[in-house]
């Protein structure tokens, strides 16, 4: 028996051992068959994540179907109501955020390039009379330089209209690529969300059937990664409120034009940590910049020093204190995920490292216990 299970034991090194050495070798395959694996498996995460993330309004409007019951339970029509719910709230959302910022920056970037040959004038004026009050100064190169580049961005513009048009198709049919998968995931997520006690339960049997005596450590796992993931996502939505009034506030006192619509940019990229806040930087100077380019520059400067706050004292506070995790390893988890995985990885690096968190003070709390 003894020497059988040493078997065993050898086997599994051994066979683990020549899959690690080929993987070493042949990594460039095994990133095209992860690639391939992962894109055709993509409706289906995307679907799990669309399911954890309206999971979270969705338990709200449970918890106020739960109340007006004796029995505690949810039936299948409350759930599918609070499903409906949670969906209708994402979208009116995103719906506000796409009607205050879209036409806006659509009139604004018209507005920029019908105006390239009065920028033109503009600068030609201004360096004239810094020639004319500075004779010393060679402005021609530079004059040269913006002329040509202005000539440039309008030569691209007419140029590349037909290649635009030719590559339409191609965007049609990528959109409706898009949507397929979309609603794909979609639909997905509904049957995750309104089976998913039922799915809870067989998940629970399938680990104790075939991880048996460590069942009961993957299922803790899983539990922390959900209930983490949740309070990452409620935690960002409050960090966003809050990034998005205070450069409202500020933006106002400043007298910089846009600031509620931008306020409301900011605060919607804010929801992808770290960076996201800078694409609302960069829409938002293109929107000041038809109003007054030296706005455009106070925005930046302003921005930039308060995502400087919010990155390093209110970011790890909010988020932190939310699930539990401390500040300097909110920053960690979010690096280590956005180097490995983009912003996809930002979104899960707290979560997973506030699992690991949890489970390396566990395991410690524990043996410093047996120690004494």
């Amino acid at each position: 028996m003894e020497e059988n299970s040493n078997f065993k034991k050898w086997s599994k090194l051994i066979i683990s051992g020549i899959l690690l050495y080929w993987t070493l070798f042949n990594l460039k395959t095994v990133g095209n068959i992860l690639g391939t694996i992962f894109s055709i498996l993509f409706p289906l995460i995307l679907g799990a994540f669309i399911a954890l993330i309206l999971n979270i309004p969705m338990k709200f409007f449970e918890g106020k179907f739960k109340g007006k019951k004796n029995n505690g339970k949810v039936s299948l029509v409350e759930r599918a109501l609070a499903i409906l719910l949670s969906i209708i709230i994402i979208i009116f959302v995103f719906t506000l955020v796409i009607n205050l910022v879209v036409p806006e920056l659509i009139k604004v970037v018209k507005l920029l390039i019908n105006n390239i040959p009065y920028y033109r004038e503009e600068l030609n004026d201004l360096f004239d009379k810094i020639q004319a009050n500075h004779p010393d100064f060679n402005l021609v190169g530079i004059k040269e330089t913006i002329n040509t580049s202005l000539d440039g961005i309008m030569d691209n513009l007419i140029n590349d209209l037909p290649y635009l048009m030719s590559s339409s198709l191609k965007i049609v049919k990528g959109m409706f690529s898009g949507i397929a998968q979309f609603f794909i995931a979609l639909v997905f997520a509904f049957y995750l969300l309104t089976g998913k006690d039922r799915l809870r339960k067989q998940w629970v049997r399938f680990a104790h059937t075939y991880l048996k005596e460590k069942a009961d450590q993957w299922l803790k796992v899983i539990n922390l990664l959900i209930n983490n993931f949740g309070n990452f996502i409620g935690a960002q939505c409050v960090e966003a409120i809050i990034l998005g009034s205070l450069c409202t506030i500020g933006m106002l006192v400043l007298k910089i034009p846009y600031a509620v619509t931008i306020g409301v940019l900011v605060g919607v990229t804010a929801l992808v940590p770290i960076v996201g806040a800078f694409i609302g930087m960069a829409v938002g100077a293109i929107l000041i910049l038809s109003v007054s380019p030296i706005k455009v520059i106070v925005f930046i400067v302003f921005l930039t020093i308060l995502q400087q706050i919010e990155n390093n004292v209110i970011y790890p506070r909010v988020v932190g204190n939310k699930i539990g995790l401390p500040g300097i390893w909110v920053l960690v988890s979010i690096t280590i995920g956005g180097s490995l995985m983009g912003v996809p990885g930002m979104l899960m690096g707290v979560p997973i490292g506030t699992t690991i968190h949890t489970l390396v003070n566990e395991k410690m709390d524990k043996t410093e216990l047996l120690e004494k």
